[in-house]
């Protein structure tokens, strides 16, 4: 890896947190296996709520062991991380699939874990929900990323319904099943999932926060444009599924200067499609850097419409920026219309220069959206999502017992 991923792994392992965790001693579970699809180096929803989550179980007192496609990180703290032989896939390079691979299934065996938990399960998924089996434990997954979706983003049209037959299948594998959204939930109890629960996210607002505003970084995201423009930032990957191009109506906006922090395969292409207008690209920024680009922004446009929940989206509430976010996908859920942010139609990049406008035109419109997007952060921090969390392993545990009991008397009566 090079130096400057390291640095940015560093950052995330320092940074990322659950504040006030306490230790679990009376919980049946203690050691848990997590089976992350993306993880470390790969900074994306899927391997930060990962990341999260092992940061908790350790300050909880559990023993974890994780399971990620390779090349990945060897340990976070006293936690192994077992690198999975994967291969990149061909129209999306930051995107690796493992194919089978069991010989991860001794190891995972000498662990002895209580619950194994599955993070956007996929083809590394399949085999974690076997081996819960296997070993007869609980099987927890989350869905976090809109696979179908992603099919038709890609130009696989015809793939999207065998994709959610495969997702379905595996998820009903599994004894829970935790949505990030409840959007997210009502899709995928359409598509026939079953033991549906719902698992939000949460903030850390003591590390985003609109405290952090900085003229220094002011002015490094307007790249020399005026200052007396509305700074509108995205940040996340700069890839296809993002729906980036609808931007670019925001970005010929007068009043409005469009900055993006992320970068991706698409970023080459997306540079093109802006370049008649003054966007700035600011590309990967982590930890406190990250939180004083928020701050120093005025409002957060994220056109993506494929998310199951938008991890950004709250960091940036809790930034103090009010948000305009597509009506399709996680992200509405956040937003309370007219309150803390905008909903506008998905694609229509004339809404979204407009709202721009709007907020450049009323400032105490920005300002009250502002301090109510703030509020609504402060009202989700990550320790109440993880007490839902303890909460699910206990269900999956005591359905786990139950079906063991009925397997039990179904042999005794045969």
């Amino acid at each position: 890896m090079t130096d400057s991923i390291n640095r940015s792994i560093e950052t995330l392992l320092r940074t990322e947190r659950v504040m006030g965790a306490q230790p679990q001693p009376h919980s049946p579970i203690q050691r848990v296996a997590i089976f992350a699809e993306a993880f470390l180096p790969k900074v994306d929803g899927v391997s930060r709520t990962a990341l999260l989550t092992i940061k908790y179980l350790q300050s909880t007192g559990r023993q974890v062991v994780v399971f990620a496609p390779a090349p990945t990180i060897d340990r976070i703290g006293e936690t192994v991380v077992h690198g999975v032989p994967s291969l990149w896939m061909p129209f999306y390079s930051e995107v690796r699939v493992t194919p089978p691979w069991p010989l991860l299934l001794p190891t995972l065996r000498d662990f002895k874990p209580d619950l194994i938990h599955l993070f956007s399960p996929a083809s590394l998924g399949v085999l974690g929900m076997a081996a819960g089996e296997w070993l007869d434990v609980p099987v927890i997954a989350n869905y976090q990323t809109d696979l179908p979706a992603y099919m038709n983003s890609y130009g696989f049209n015809l793939l999207r319904q065998p994709m959610i037959d495969f997702l379905r299948f595996l998820h009903n594998g599994c004894h829970l099943t935790l949505a990030p959204s409840r959007a997210t939930l009502d899709e995928l109890r359409g598509w026939g999932f079953r033991r549906l629960r719902l698992w939000e996210r949460g903030i850390d607002t003591t590390r985003f926060d609109p405290a952090l505003r900085d003229p220094v970084w002011r002015t490094r995201l307007l790249a020399g444009r005026d200052p007396s423009r509305l700074l509108v930032l995205y940040v996340g990957r700069i890839a296809r599924d993002k729906h980036l191009p609808t931007l670019h109506r925001l970005a010929q906006e007068p009043g409005a200067a469009l900055t993006f922090v992320g970068g991706g395969d698409y970023q080459t292409e997306l540079a093109e499609l802006f370049a008649d207008t003054d966007a700035h690209f600011a590309g990967k920024l982590y930890g406190d850097d990250l939180a004083r680009a928020y701050a120093s922004a005025d409002a957060f446009a994220f056109p993506g419409a494929e998310e199951t929940f938008g991890q950004v989206v709250l960091e940036a509430m809790a930034s103090g920026l009010p948000v305009i976010v597509p009506d399709r996908g996680g992200p509405q859920t956040m937003v309370r219309e007219g309150e803390n942010g905008f909903v506008v139609p998905v694609d229509d990049g004339e809404a979204f220069a407009d709202r721009a406008r709007q907020f450049h035109h009323d400032p105490a419109l920005r300002l009250r959206m502002s301090q109510a997007a703030r509020t609504f952060a402060t009202e989700r921090p990550w320790i109440t999502i993880m007490r839902q969390l303890e909460g699910y392993y206990s269900e999956a545990f005591y359905q786990h017992r139950g079906l063991q009991a009925r397997r039990a008397a179904e042999r005794r009566a045969s």
